[in-house]
């Protein structure tokens, strides 16, 4: 009889499970591809529901009592594949733990009711403190709950039931430690702790619509900033993400960006995550394998910041719950409005790093003083100690970078001007001189730089497609003034604090220059500006700037 009672229960269950629209939050995706790296997991008594249904055909460990129920109970167990083990607090408790850390050495995860079998109400006793001590697992805090549930108020436990076809969630804690040595009573009082608060996340606050509600009660929310452009716009964002992660330190943080400007954001320590977007290997498949990485990473909530049809593309794969926008550059075009949320700035004409900025205030952040967390390793401060060696460069003679490229031909100042400029500069500032650069926009820089050493007529030392980002980022570091084009070297520049001289043309300041005190902006206004002509046969603007402004704003910069 008790066989047929517990598979009826089993049907019943799996019918419910199998109806419910569940969500994760903070979801061991690792944990589900090998299950056998161990873990105990603490769960409360009333919410055993949806997390048995969740990890059933596990493998799982379990406590199930000796009384008549837990007969009924231990067959619907073995139903849903987990390892029952008979005994409770008040009979046989002993030899229970013992055959489930013989479980756990084995490889198989636990799982513990931590109220125990009678209570009290959501009161942690110490025995899964102990076996989690003396198996050398994690334990893993796990709350569940439904939308529409049934509650039985005179049970002790108040035992939550839910509705079939209802919306449930099931939220993982952060894992907590056991050491030998540590206080038992006061590890059950922490995982009590962290219980209770995951409960009314599940209860309460998952279900709210305040996203910045949302975040703070979320035990590590999952932010995905979607920034698939070029290396300004990816410098622009960093301000942003700087603030997010200083008021939601608890978050995960991952970075979609395209594969050319990645080593920007890799190994920054605001975000744990760069996923690259590699156009070299677009194609149906491709496609498909980033749905199915960003759909595993169960994404909270996004951020575009680019506003364009790629972004929203991207946005959509990841599937966020919350979807959110800057207004970029010129707002959100390509219909990617459709897709987000737009956040618009303060002022119609601010800067995209302000813009950006509106995006982290609407989340609660504080938009003072924007930091450039740029990461440059070890190794590439080693590449430019042995580049400076190999040319001499001992830092008696102060260091002028220049980069006279850029990936719009309208954004270049002319390179016999350059050139100019750079004779002028070495022959009576004293200085030595560096070119950088490499291939924007299809534009080959290195030919732009021979005609740059050919009318400098002087000794420079041409790095030309020689670095990459990091690299370049060190090399900018050393520069006692970089001088520039609108590009994306300007923006590393001026995200490093570096003194700087920014040659600008077509296009706004305002919205799109060197953002911060520290750097000069050379630009004469005429009627076509701003324009998005990148390759403008007249370059008017460029004809107006001259080698002797810039060769004063040089010298100034060089005595600052």
């Amino acid at each position: 009889m008790r066989k047929i009672l517990s598979f009826i229960g089993y049907l019943i269950m799996m019918f419910i499970g199998k109806t419910l629209r569940l969500s994760e939050v903070n979801s061991l995706t690792a944990w589900k591809k090998c299950p056998h790296s161990g873990f105990v997991f603490a769960i409360w008594h009333g919410e055993q529901f949806i997390t048995f249904y969740h990890h059933r055909g596990q493998g799982v460990t379990i406590m199930s009592s000796l009384s008549k129920d837990g007969d009924i109970q231990t067959g619907i167990l073995k139903l849903f594949g987990f390892l029952p083990v008979r005994g409770s607090s008040s009979r046989r408790a002993e030899r229970a733990l013992v055959e489930m850390i013989m479980n756990a050495k084995k490889g198989h995860s636990a799982a513990f009711a931590a109220d125990g079998p009678k209570g009290p109400y959501h009161k942690v006793k110490p025995g899964i403190v102990f076996l989690a001590e003396k198996a050398r697992l994690p334990i893993i805090p796990v709350c569940s709950a439904a939308k529409k549930v049934k509650i039985f108020e005179k049970a002790w436990d108040k035992y939550e039931l839910p509705i079939p076809f209802s919306r449930a969630v099931i939220v993982y804690g952060n894992p907590k430690y056991v050491e030998k040595g540590d206080d038992i009573e006061k590890k059950a009082v922490e995982i009590e702790n962290e219980l209770n608060k995951l409960s009314e996340f599940a209860h309460k606050h998952f279900w709210s619509k305040d996203l910045k509600n949302y975040m703070k009660n979320n035990p590590r929310p999952k932010i995905l900033i979607v920034q698939p452009s070029r290396i300004g716009d990816v410098i622009f964002s960093l301000p942003a993400v700087s603030a997010i992660r200083k008021e939601y330190p608890h978050a995960w943080i991952g970075y979609f960006v395209d594969e050319r400007c990645a080593p920007i954001v890799e190994g920054s320590s605001d975000i744990d995550e760069v996923i690259v977007f590699d156009r070299t290997k677009l194609s149906l498949k491709y496609l498909f394998e980033t749905f199915k990485y960003l759909h595993e990473k169960n994404i909270d909530f996004s951020i575009d910041l680019h506003g364009l049809f790629k972004s929203a593309f991207m946005v959509m794969l990841a599937g966020a719950r919350f979807k959110i926008a800057s207004a970029s550059t010129n707002g959100m075009r390509e219909l990617s409005w459709l897709f987000s949320k737009e956040i618009k700035p303060e002022k119609e004409d601010s800067h995209c790093i302000e813009r950006h900025l509106a995006v982290s205030k609407y989340l609660g952040c504080s938009a003072e003083n924007p930091v450039f967390n740029i990461s440059i390793p070890e190794e590439a401060e080693k590449k430019i100690d042995e580049i400076f060696s190999k040319n001499g460069i001992t830092g008696d003679k102060k260091l002028l970078i220049i980069h006279p490229g850029g990936g719009w031909i309208s954004r270049r100042w002319f390179p016999e001007r350059y050139g100019e400029l750079i004779s002028k500069a070495v022959k009576e500032l004293n200085v030595r001189v560096i070119l950088v650069g490499g291939k924007e926009g299809g534009a080959d820089e290195k030919g732009l730089n021979e005609k740059v050493i050919e009318k400098a007529g002087v000794k420079v030392l041409d790095l030309t497609g020689m670095l990459d980002l990091k690299e370049l980022a060190a090399l900018l570091k050393r520069a006692d003034v970089f001088l520039a084009n609108e590009a994306g070297p300007m923006h590393i520049a001026n995200g490093l604090n570096v003194k700087s001289i920014a040659i600008l043309g077509p296009t706004d300041p305002k919205r799109t220059g060197p953002f911060g005190k520290n750097t000069v902006i050379i630009q004469h206004k005429v009627e076509c500006q701003p324009c998005r002509e990148r390759s403008c046969k007249t370059k008017k603007c460029m004809e107006l700037v001259t080698v002797e402004e810039v060769f004063e704003a040089v010298k100034t910069k060089l005595k600052a």
